[in-house]
């Protein structure tokens, strides 16, 4: 994934835009419905905050819920999809050889 930097940020999305905190009194409920950017907020270039649409935070969630499970799983540890419970994959295994 390529990225470029923008005073030393590190810009990875080309729809993040970097806006001073004094941007954040132009923002009602209208306009933040219809926000198409995500806004770096910062003061005197020094990155504070992170304002995004909520389904996006919602997607990042989800990205890392699934990175957590995966990193379950390198880990040796799988969680059951019935009941939750976590047993080592090494346990697992043997038990669908016999």
């Amino acid at each position: 994934m390529a990225h470029t930097e923008t005073k030393g940020i590190p810009v990875i999305d080309p729809n993040v835009r970097h806006v001073g905190v004094s941007k954040l009194r132009q923002f009602n409920a209208e306009r933040l419905r219809t926000l198409d950017k995500t806004l770096v907020i910062q003061d005197d270039d020094m990155p504070l905050a992170v304002m995004l649409k909520y389904e996006q935070y919602l997607e990042i969630q989800r990205v890392m819920a699934t990175l957590e499970e995966l990193l379950r799983e390198q880990n040796g540890l799988i969680t059951s999809q019935d009941d939750g419970t976590t047993k080592p994959f090494s346990e697992i295994s043997r038990s669908l050889k016999k």
